[in-house]
């Protein structure tokens, strides 16, 4: 649990399926899929947001996770594997992405 997110019991109808359920901390679920040719993902990746990105990369340090850190988008976050080769982003600060209208 590096992430602090508690893994979710999936219905049983869809365990057969494979994959992982995960709590966010607003309620909301991430739901990490399995393929049978399984490619990492390294362009497209979940982005998470956290209120103390220096506590993050201590965390990371402390657990011996590398990451990579930048700021090209205009805030600070940093870039790092999950143990199946995925990439994952997190960032600093709480507030809420902004929705774009379509169509």
């Amino acid at each position: 649990m590096f992430l602090g997110l508690p893994e979710l019991v999936k219905p049983e109808a869809l365990r057969r399926n494979g994959g992982v359920w995960f709590g966010l901390p607003d309620g909301r679920q991430l739901h990490v899929g399995v393929a049978p040719e399984f490619v990492p993902r390294m362009k497209g990746h979940p982005g998470l947001r956290c209120d103390d990105l220096a506590a993050f990369t201590a965390h990371c340090d402390r657990h011996g996770m590398p990451y990579r850190a930048d700021q090209e988008a205009g805030v600070a976050r940093v870039f790092l594997q999950d143990p199946f080769g995925n990439r994952l982003e997190v960032v600093q600060g709480a507030r809420p992405a902004r929705m774009v209208k379509v169509g």
